[in-house]
């Protein structure tokens, strides 16, 4: 319950008002009891509880504030070590200039308060109290006499005559008033000048005692209104022994200025005879009251060092959290600015540099999106273009590569940017002649163009390369074509006009020819000498062989050169190849196997056509065989593949002969290319011509150790 009621007390604004206003009571009692030194003693228990209450409550606000810096200390807040230096100077110069005033403090108050009960100060003290003692010693020896010369003048005259002689005496003495009164204390007879006391009082019965004891009486008594007067008594001597005694009592007023001078004398004296008592315990009460005070100052100065030291570094704080926050990318930060001196002048120029870089952002933003979109427009642009486009630094180092320079070169040119075209070369040998060629010219600051052919599993492959110096002379770009079937299809078309023009011009001498060498054969026979028989009948046999030669290759160059419409229907390509395969199983020399896929695959293709390409590498097949005098052992497969995440149908037929010479590779799908002794080396062009037609792809490879392959690939979808 107790640290619930510190802990509640020590938090919010509460302790601070409680704080003001114990200070505020402790300030009434001290001023109280420093204008009022009497009150002191009663006032010391009140004002030494209420400084300790001021210094327990002022304790937990400095030990709160202090805990908070220690513990900011310990966490390493920002501004806490800045803090922890200040509050570290504020209390050395408090602690110090403190103690010092407080030593000089108690010295001054103890010689202060000594100082007050010097001993000519009392001497002269009571001098004046014994002056004013005996002035008034004499004034009331004169009076006394005057009373009993009027006590024996009445003791002669008779009771009847007193009234009238008590006013005479009044009158001539100048008394206030006199009275006559026996012993039991009865008034015999009085005469009063003040008219508003109609009954004196009778004297005190000290004063009766006293007269019977045979002592006159004379002192300074209190009259009405606070004032002083002279009373004096004396005994009336008796006319006989049997007279009942009687006293006369007269009162004499006091000379004002007299009275208040005594007065003052004698209250100084007794103040000051009070203070000499209480001396020793107020210098102990001023001590302690003036140690409770200093201590409370400290503490409240230590408190406000605290304060103003956390309030000092606040802005430092909030200007280390924006920077940080502004570190981390928050350019929006905004500080709050107090007061025109240099930290509000710190402040609103770091909000005017967050509002600078907030725009300077934006302004990066907008900019940043702008080039993404040109960026995306232009990669756009670029991976739709089908030739091949890419730069490279002046280090010779990769950059950038589009789509298409990754499928021409047959290389994923994305994964290797920031790579050098040296390590570019080494993965294999087109890409090193690439990189030779780039590296030859680059060096020479002005664009340029050149033709490089390469060497691909499918064949050779003639690339057109441009390179452009780039702006500034921070790189270059190479664009690059593949004009491989460019090239082909130029030669086919050249080809296809030679063997258009070859089949017109040779087709029509070649029927006159035979016809004319069989009516010399049937019309000169019986006139020949038999003995020449034989010999014409040869001439014009080779004449119509030779004749028959010619239309078959007259033939041949009018499929080569016609592009007949294609009839394509779903055809099932196992079912078509064993079709095909049975005209071939009649000689027993022949070997022929067909390695069926496991899935029935059907393509779309012109039924006729594809017979007549696979008639011709299964012929092509044959004879190399047997031209090589090896075993026809023919080997056909086909099987689903998947390229650019398409479906093709792949055809695979090998042979078990000599293979291709390695420099006939590149140029069997050409016409006129022939590594057999008899034919037109029109066959595997029109092999090529018809896959074509169809959206597919042929090419040859020599197998290891010996044999050669030829494969298709047909697209199963339509592109």
């Amino acid at each position: 319950m107790a640290f619930q009621l510190i802990r509640g007390l020590s938090s919010g604004t509460a302790p601070y008002f409680s704080l003001a206003l114990l200070l505020l009571v402790l300030a009434y009692l001290l001023s109280a009891a420093t204008q009022d030194t009497s009150r002191l003693s009663d006032l010391f228990l009140y004002i030494f509880g209420l400084g300790l209450v001021c210094l327990l409550l002022l304790a937990i606000i400095l030990g709160r504030g202090l805990y908070r810096l220690y513990r900011d200390f310990k966490r390493k807040a920002p501004g806490s070590r800045l803090t922890l230096k200040l509050v570290s100077l504020f209390v050395l110069l408090i602690v110090g200039s403190t103690s010092i005033v407080y030593g000089f403090s108690v010295h001054f108050l103890q010689r202060g308060i000594n100082s007050w009960f010097d001993v000519k100060v009392e001497q002269a003290l009571e001098d004046s109290l014994e002056l004013s003692r005996n002035a008034f010693g004499i004034r009331m020896r004169t009076l006394l006499r005057q009373t009993r010369m009027m006590a024996g003048v009445l003791s002669e005259l008779p009771d009847a005559r007193l009234s009238h002689s008590l006013r005479e005496l009044t009158q001539l003495s100048g008394a206030l008033e006199i009275t006559i009164w026996n012993t039991n204390g009865q008034l015999v007879v009085s005469s009063i000048e003040n008219p508003a006391i109609f009954i004196p009082e009778a004297p005190d019965d000290s004063i009766v005692r006293r007269l019977l004891q045979g002592e006159d009486y004379i002192g300074l008594d209190p009259a009405a209104n606070d004032e002083l007067e002279l009373s004096a008594a004396v005994m009336l001597p008796r006319k006989s022994i049997l007279a009942e005694e009687r006293y006369l009592h007269v009162s004499f007023p006091v000379n004002d200025h007299l009275s208040s001078l005594g007065k003052n004398v004698q209250d100084a004296y007794t103040d000051y005879k009070e203070l000499s008592y209480l001396r020793k315990p107020l210098v102990t009460i001023f001590t302690l009251t003036l140690s409770l005070i200093v201590f409370l100052t400290m503490l409240a100065s230590i408190w406000f060092a605290v304060w103003i030291s956390r309030r000092m570094v606040q802005p430092l704080q909030e200007l280390a959290a924006g920077t940080q926050a502004v570190a981390s990318g928050n350019y929006n930060m905004q500080l709050t600015a107090s007061g025109h001196d240099e930290i509000g002048f710190l402040v609103r120029s770091f909000n005017q540099m967050t509002q600078r870089l907030t725009q300077a952002r934006n302004a990066s933003d907008r900019s940043h999106r702008l080039l993404e979109q040109q960026t995306s427009y232009l990669t756009t642009v670029l991976g739709s273009l089908s030739s091949g486009v890419i730069t490279i630094d002046n280090d010779l180092y990769l950059r950038t590569a589009n789509v298409a320079s990754s499928k021409i070169l047959g290389v994923n040119l994305q994964q290797r940017l920031e790579s050098s075209l040296d390590s570019l070369g080494k993965l294999n040998d087109n890409l090193h002649s690439f990189s030779l060629l780039i590296q030859n010219y680059t060096f020479k600051a002005v664009a340029w163009q050149q033709q490089i052919e390469l060497q691909q599993t499918k064949g050779r492959q003639t690339l057109m390369c441009h390179g452009t110096p780039l702006p500034a002379e921070t790189g270059w770009v190479i664009v690059f074509d593949d004009i491989t079937t460019l090239l082909q299809a130029q030669r086919n078309a050249a080809w296809g006009e030679v063997a258009r023009r070859l089949a017109h011009e040779i087709k029509n001498p070649l029927t006159p020819i035979q016809l004319s060498a069989e009516r010399l054969q049937h019309k000169y026979a019986s006139l020949v000498p038999p003995d020449q028989t034989e010999t014409l009948q040869k001439l014009t046999d080779t004449i119509v062989q030779q004749v028959e030669a010619m239309k078959d290759m007259v033939n041949e160059f009018s499929d080569y050169a016609r592009s007949p419409g294609l009839q394509l229907e779903k055809v099932s390509i196992g079912q078509l190849l064993r079709e095909v395969l049975t005209l071939y199983q009649s000689h027993a020399n022949h070997q022929f196997t067909l390695l069926n896929s496991p899935a029935e695959i059907r393509v779309n293709v012109d039924k006729n056509r594809m017979r007549q390409v696979f008639h011709n590498l299964l012929k092509n097949a044959i004879e190399a065989s047997e031209e090589a005098n090896k075993s026809v052992d023919i080997v056909i497969s086909y099987h689903l593949i998947m390229q650019q995440h398409l479906p093709w149908l792949e055809i695979i037929i090998n042979d078990h002969g000599p293979g291709f010479p390695k420099d006939m590779v590149d140029k069997l799908f050409e016409p006129y290319a022939t590594t057999k002794i008899k034919g037109t080396g029109l066959g595997l062009a029109i092999v090529k011509k018809i896959i074509e037609e169809h959206g597919g792809d042929v090419w040859a490879e020599n197998l290891n150790p010996d044999g050669a392959g030829i494969i298709i690939r047909l697209p199963l979808e339509e592109d």
